[in-house]
Formats: structure tokens, C-alpha cells, sequence
């Protein structure tokens, strides 16, 4: 179960990736052309929030139920805070991707707060912005030397988490 549910995890951040990538290239052209916010920008910045938001339920699962190297941290956080590849699954990748969560949610709320369409795409492409960032971050790129993890991870692939 661990390793299915891992790999829709890892394949699920290609998919928020590809709408990110899409919302905030709408944001942007829509606040430099002050165009209006049209129903595809509600529609892919609501694609983008759903499935963020199933991203992290899924990662929770992950964190608290499934893994063995979250469960082996949880166990003894002295220890874990002192090797670097436990330190980033206990505490790191999941405090990045809780604020990727929360700036992503932001965007899209306070954006649909304002009566401007200019300030609604400004709002939205700032949020995601810097929401891209701290995914870059907190992402177990495959050139980790520790963490890293394939960037398309197969169902044959044994789970390092």
C-alpha cells in the first residue's frame, strides 16, 4: 500500500506542476495587459487548489500513517535532527509543502476578495510565484544526494521513504 500510494504522490506533483506552471503564466499576462479574469483563469487556479489540497492529504497520509522513514523519525526527533536525510522528510519537505498549501489557497482567496481584475491577477500571480519557489525548494529533487528521489518515480521502483 505504502508504495502505491507513493507513487500517486510522486506522479501528482507533475500534474500541480503542469497548472502552477499554467495559473501563474495566466497571472502574469493578465496583470501586465490588464485583461480581465476570465472564467478559465477561476477555473484553473480552482484545478490547481483541488488538487493541491488532495497533494497534501495524500502526503499527510504518507508523513503520519505510511512511511517508515517519518515513523522512524517521529520516534526519536533528537536523532533525526541530526541526520540530514530524516531531518528532511520529518521536518522540511513537509513545512515547505504546508506553506506551498497555504500560498497557493492565499492567491486564490484573496484574489477572489478584490473587485479589480487587475489586482486579482496581480494577487494570484505574486501568490504563485513565490508558492513555485518553495516548491523548488522543498522538493526531493532527484540530484539530492541524500533525499533525492527519481523525478518520475515507477510502480517497480522500490520506495526509499
Amino acid at each position: 500500500m505504502y508504495e502505491s500510494v507513493l507513487f500517486v504522490h510522486s506522479w501528482l506533483r507533475w500534474i500541480i506542476s503542469i497548472f502552477l506552471i499554467l495559473v501563474l503564466f495566466r497571472s502574469i499576462s493578465g496583470w501586465r495587459q490588464k485583461t480581465p479574469f476570465a472564467k478559465k483563469d477561476k477555473v484553473l487556479g480552482g484545478i490547481l487548489v483541488g488538487f493541491t489540497h488532495l497533494q497534501l492529504i495524500i502526503g499527510l497520509v504518507l508523513y503520519f500513517a505510511l512511511s517508515p522513514i517519518t515513523q522512524s523519525a517521529l520516534n526519536n526527533m533528537g536523532f533525526a535532527m541530526k541526520n540530514a536525510s530524516l531531518r528532511f522528510w520529518a521536518v522540511e519537505h513537509i513545512f515547505t509543502m504546508l506553506v506551498f498549501v497555504v500560498l497557493v489557497q492565499l492567491g486564490r482567496t484573496l484574489s477572489k476578495k478584490s473587485k479589480d481584475d487587475v489586482k486579482k491577477h496581480k494577487t494570484v500571480a505574486l501568490y504563485t510565484g513565490i508558492a513555485v519557489l518553495v516548491l523548488i525548494a522543498g522538493m526531493p529533487w532527484s540530484f539530492r544526494k541524500e533525499i533525492g528521489r527519481p523525478l518520475f518515480l515507477d510502480f517497480q521502483t522500490k520506495a526509499q521513504q
